[in-house]
């Protein structure tokens, strides 16, 4: 049986694997940026993921044996190959989940899998050391020798591999394109009023209401958060002074509501006023997930607001 330490350093390269890409992951997440980050990083996202795949494929690397070996040129052609094609299958790929496409996501992710790929081909090397195989054993494990095949037959597979990455990466550049622009995330908040005709409509708001009598009104909150949102709305009344700073304030209603991303929350209800003054302030704060302990206008995602007189 053959030891793990006579062959020790064909781990040599998947040990610097690791550490480069805990380095450009250490340099993407700190304030580093600009040229610096650049040089760091560009040659990461260039050659190592795809280095690590192809050392989890072919995981034979004696450059002395002509027969069961992925020889150095090619096995570094398909690195850079395979690297490109991670690195946009994972950047299409973000525009799907919450996080944006930014260095940070994208650098997280490729380490991920380089680390994963780096694990998968020291444990391959290390199976063939403890089977007694040694670093001239064909990848995955079939002598080629015994067969009378020829090292066509790995660079035939390793085109294969990298025809199958080109093509998903392909695919999903164009489930992309398929979908809608996903342009800026927001949040449309305002206010409606029914006019004689039964239809809302963002005008003819009151401006005077009867003490301790209800108002029937609308607010409409539509999500273009791209993601299904925890909305809370925060219904105030408030006196102010001439310099706009509020000298009293009343919350009259709160309301919340799960909304779906692209849709849209409609809610009627009634305002009954507390307050007696004229130019009172009615003002609507939105929030996203839980509202905080003293809502203010401030601290507000979003703020509608209309003036009224209360008689």
């Amino acid at each position: 049986m053959g030891r793990w330490s006579d062959t020790s350093p064909a781990t040599v390269d998947l040990l610097v694997t690791v550490g480069y890409t805990a380095v450009v992951l250490f340099a993407t997440l700190s304030s580093l940026e600009g040229v610096l980050l650049t040089a760091i990083a560009l040659p990461f996202l260039l050659f190592v993921p795809g280095y690590a795949v192809v050392a989890a494929l072919f995981p034979i690397r004696n450059p002395e044996d002509e027969h069961h070996r992925l020889i150095t040129t090619e096995r570094m052609l398909y690195s850079v190959v395979a690297s490109i094609c991670l690195a946009i299958i994972v950047g299409v790929n973000l525009e799907f989940t919450p996080w944006p496409i930014r260095p940070t996501p994208v650098v997280t992710a490729l380490a991920i899998v380089t680390v994963v790929a780096t694990g998968i081909a020291w444990y391959r090397r290390y199976k063939r050391t403890q089977t007694g195989l040694s670093q001239t054993s064909m990848p995955f494990g079939n002598s080629r020798a015994a067969s009378g095949g020829s090292d066509g037959e790995g660079v035939q597979l390793g085109t294969v591999v990298v025809g199958v990455a080109i093509l998903v990466t392909f695919a999903s550049v164009a489930l992309v394109a398929a979908q809608p622009q996903r342009g800026e995330a927001y949040t449309e908040f305002g206010l409606l009023t029914e006019n004689e005709t039964g239809d809302l409509e963002a005008s003819d708001y009151p401006e005077q209401i009867a003490l301790g009598e209800p108002e029937q009104m609308y607010f409409t909150v539509t999500n273009h958060e791209m993601e299904t949102t925890e909305y809370v709305v925060v219904v105030q009344m408030a006196r102010t002074a001439p310099t706009g700073e509020v000298i009293e304030r009343i919350r009259l209603d709160t309301y919340s509501n799960r909304t779906a991303a692209g849709d849209r929350w409609l809610q009627r209800h009634t305002v009954t006023p507390v307050l007696e003054g004229e130019r009172l302030r009615l003002t609507y704060l939105l929030y996203r997930g839980s509202q905080p302990d003293q809502p203010t206008a401030e601290n507000a995602y979003r703020e509608a607001h209309i003036w009224v007189d209360v008689t």
